[in-house]
């Protein structure tokens, strides 16, 4: 019988709190028990147990990060809204980096209600490319690129690169973003 007061969301909640203060990959279901004052055995209520666990802290990423992202981009798309995309983007992989790892440390989206949230998540990419009119497989390309191009430097400034006293890590973003936006300019005009 579930603990009153105890729900999946407060689980969940908790469970996002640890991960980003010690590291998504380093949170037990025993110290997540202790830490919401139960035994262990009463988050089996609520959860099937830590591979679900994981599976709804990618999920609540993919919310927040989407969240991020939506505000950032409203009324904008284009260039405009990839600049916005790109720097909320960046923002949520800083400012909540054990969330955005276990949003993108999950081997693949089986589970129903990550499937729905990677669409979304896909939707708004696919929606800042929306003014440049592509074929449907030239946007695709361009979506993934620019995914992959923002997850990369994500990841390599959190390895710890971009140390050079040359040039500012926050400098080569905006390099990179202005690349792509150069990069969905020029798709417009092909296909414009």
């Amino acid at each position: 019988m579930p603990r009153k007061g105890l729900s999946r969301e407060a689980i969940i909640d908790t469970a996002a709190a640890l991960a980003e203060q010690k590291g998504a990959e380093n949170l037990t279901l025993r110290e997540l028990a202790e830490t919401l004052g139960v035994k262990t055995a009463s988050l089996y209520n609520h959860l099937q147990g830590l591979p679900e666990l994981n599976a709804r802290l990618a999920e609540r990423a993919l919310d927040r990060l989407m969240d991020t992202l939506e505000t950032a981009m409203a009324g904008r798309t284009g260039a405009e809204g990839l600049r916005a995309l790109a720097d909320a983007y960046r923002s949520f992989a800083r400012e909540q980096p054990q969330l955005y790892r276990a949003m993108v440390s999950l081997p693949r989206f089986s589970d129903p209600s990550l499937v729905e949230r990677k669409y979304a998540f896909m939707d708004l990419f696919n929606r800042v490319l929306a003014p440049c009119r592509l074929p449907d497989d030239r946007r695709i390309h361009l979506s993934r690129t620019i995914r992959s191009a923002l997850h990369g430097y994500c990841a390599l400034t959190a390895a710890g690169f971009f140390q050079s006293p040359l040039a500012s890590p926050d400098d080569s973003f905006d390099s990179l973003v202005a690349l792509l936006c150069a990069a969905v300019e020029k798709e417009a005009q092909s296909y414009g």
